[in-house]
């Protein structure tokens, strides 16, 4: 699992790799919520080749507070992804805004 994040191109984005689930939402909860200190950012969850219950959770759960404190938190999935697989499953694709564009910038 991995979390890099591109503060040189606007928005500022993190790209999750690697499985995200119950095993390593903990590690990387803080890095994702430090999203929130940017009035626009972009969460790229295209990479992923796991995504579990625990993971998708804490994706809404940032995707409702950047909600709340007014920031635009923007999801790339990737058509076809595990990410967007898992998280239609669940239910919570709808829930969440998600990026446009083939980089997801735009």
């Amino acid at each position: 699992m991995s979390f890099e994040l591109d503060i040189m191109h606007a928005p500022p984005a993190a790209i999750l790799t690697g499985e995200f689930t119950i095993m390593t939402v903990a590690e990387l909860q803080d890095d994702l919520f430090s999203l929130l200190n940017f009035p626009v950012a972009l969460l790229d969850l295209s990479q992923l080749e796991a995504l579990d219950s625990c993971g998708a959770q804490l994706i809404a759960l940032l995707q409702q507070e950047a909600n709340t404190q007014g920031k635009r938190l923007r999801i790339k999935t990737g058509d076809g992804s595990e990410a967007e697989l898992a998280l239609g499953q669940l239910g919570l694709l709808s829930s969440l805004t998600r990026a446009e564009g083939p980089d997801g910038r735009q």
